[in-house]
C-alpha cells in the first residue's frame, strides 16, 4: 500500500481567482490589483501585477503574474503573500488520495451523475430520465465493478478471505 501523504493540499490554503475581479477588470485596462489583508495577525498590503492574452474570438483574458515567480497563474494562494501552487509547493488534493478514496471518489461521481443516494451500501437506483439506456448501462456496469472492488478490499482487510 502506498505511504500516506505528507505534504499538503491546496484545500489547505485561501485562493484568490482572477475570476473574483471580473467586474473590476471589465472597467478599465488594469496593469495590477492592489489587496490588503490579515493572515496570521500579520497585515500585508501590495500589488499583484496583471497580465492578459487574446482570445480567439475577441477580447482578452487577464492573469495573475506571481508575486514570487513571475509565472502566469489563474489562481494565487495565501502562504503569507499571494503565490501560485508551484511556489507553494502543494498538490491537488486528487493528487494525494489514496487508491481506494480514488476507487470510491469514482463511485460518488457516477452515483452524482445517476442522481441516486451516496454510499455504495444504498444499492442501485432507477435509469436517469433523458439519459440514454446505453450510458446507463455502461455507468452501472462500472459502478457494480467498483463497489464489488470495494468489498473485496474491505473483506481483505478483515481477513475474511483467504
Amino acid at each position: 500500500m502506498p505511504a500516506l501523504a505528507t505534504t499538503h493540499s491546496l484545500n489547505d490554503y485561501l485562493k484568490l481567482p482572477i475570476s473574483r475581479y471580473r467586474e473590476q477588470l471589465r472597467q478599465g485596462n488594469a496593469k495590477n490589483i492592489e489587496v490588503s489583508y490579515t493572515h496570521r495577525s500579520k497585515p500585508y498590503q501590495y500589488s499583484i501585477q496583471l497580465t492578459k492574452t487574446s482570445c480567439n474570438y475577441g477580447g482578452h483574458r487577464y492573469w495573475w503574474l506571481c508575486p514570487k515567480c513571475h509565472h502566469r497563474t489563474s489562481t494565487l494562494y495565501c502562504a503569507g503573500l499571494y503565490v501560485c501552487r508551484h511556489c507553494i509547493g502543494a498538490n491537488y488534493g486528487s493528487q494525494l488520495q489514496q487508491p481506494i478514496d480514488r476507487v470510491f471518489s469514482r463511485i460518488a461521481d457516477i452515483r452524482a451523475r445517476l442522481g441516486w443516494q451516496q454510499g455504495v451500501i444504498h444499492g442501485i437506483g432507477a435509469k436517469p430520465r433523458y439519459m440514454h439506456s446505453k450510458t446507463f448501462d455502461r455507468l452501472v456496469n462500472e459502478h457494480d465493478r467498483l463497489s464489488a472492488e470495494v468489498w473485496q478490499s474491505t473483506l481483505d482487510k478483515l481477513g475474511c478471505t483467504s
